[in-house]
């Protein structure tokens, strides 16, 4: 009877072990339900996301991922044949106040999951930062992609499981001017 016991003893001890071991290893990160680190079968095992579309470089999108409740063009970015990074496109287009419209959208979702926002091309008052409205976020963002061709944006305080960042900007495509809203999720540097 007492060996029973300590066999049993010790497995819980065992299992109560490997318990607090996981809950104290560090977050994978990325977006639900991709991680960092996983191959392209990995991502694509979601079929609820897909179809996938496979880029020349290896690369996948899928316009199937979720990103503040909502469908987005969902990017993945491998290197050495793992994730490294993931692009929720949310505006590709030519107008720059729809894009303008949408940048200030994301500071609002961004705002919300991960709290105060760093805008290092907004100009405002101290203490006035934490007022903005998503609008005004919106407009002056598209001042600045439509005179330097870029603005960006990140959380003041990053998540422990990954960097996150987004940019506004504008590129020649054949010679049209295309706007492109982008969040990035990194994995955090060690």
């Amino acid at each position: 009877m007492y060996r029973t016991f300590a066999r049993w003893t010790m497995g819980v001890i065992a299992a109560l072990g490997a318990t607090v071991s996981a809950a104290q290893a560090p977050p994978a990160g990325g977006l639900p339900p991709w991680r960092f680190q996983m191959t392209r079968e990995q991502v694509m095992a979601f079929t609820d996301y897909g179809p996938y579309k496979s880029f020349s470089n290896g690369d996948l999108e899928t316009y199937a991922g979720l990103f503040n409740g909502h469908r987005q063009n969902v990017q993945f970015f491998f290197r050495d044949g793992k994730l490294a990074r993931i692009g929720i496109y949310l505006y590709e287009g030519q107008d720059a106040k729809a894009g303008a419209k949408v940048w200030g959208e994301a500071y609002a979702a961004l705002k919300a999951n991960f709290g105060a926002m760093e805008l290092p091309n907004v100009q405002v008052e101290p203490g006035t930062d934490k007022d903005l409205p998503p609008e005004a976020v919106g407009v002056a963002g598209g001042v600045n992609v439509t005179t330097t061709g870029k603005d960006q944006m990140a959380p003041l305080k990053q998540p422990s499981d990954k960097l996150v960042f987004a940019s506004f900007r504008s590129a020649l495509v054949r010679g049209e001017t295309f706007y492109y809203v982008v969040v990035y999720y990194d994995p955090p540097h060690s």
